[in-house]
C-alpha cells in the first residue's frame, strides 16, 4: 500500500508540474512571444494532457462564479488535485 501511495503522490506532483508548465507556456504562446515550434508543441502536449481535468473545473467555475478575463481553472485544478491526492494517500497509508 505504501508503494501505491507513493506512486499516487508522484503522479499528482507530475500533474501539478504539467499544469504549471501549461500556465506559463500559455502566456508565452498566447502573446506570440516565441515563434519556436518546439515550445508550441510542448504547450499542445501539456494542454492535451491536462485539459480532461481542467475543463470540468472551468465549467464549474463559470457556472457558479462570474470571473474576469483571467482563467482561474488551472489554479483551481492544482488545488483540487492536491486535495484529492492528499486524501487518497492518507487513506492508503491508514490502510497499510
Amino acid at each position: 500500500m505504501v508503494l501505491v501511495a507513493q506512486a499516487i503522490f508522484w503522479m499528482g506532483r507530475l500533474f501539478d508540474y504539467a499544469l504549471l508548465g501549461r500556465a506559463i507556456l500559455s502566456w508565452v504562446v498566447g502573446m506570440n512571444m516565441t515563434h519556436n515550434e518546439t515550445v508550441a508543441k510542448i504547450y499542445d502536449a501539456l494542454f492535451k494532457f491536462t485539459e480532461p481535468i481542467v475543463s470540468p473545473v472551468r465549467n464549474l467555475i463559470n457556472r457558479f462564479f462570474r470571473t474576469s478575463m483571467i482563467d482561474w481553472s488551472v489554479f483551481a485544478t492544482m488545488i483540487l488535485v492536491g486535495v484529492v491526492v492528499r486524501v487518497v494517500v492518507q487513506l492508503l497509508l491508514m490502510l497499510a
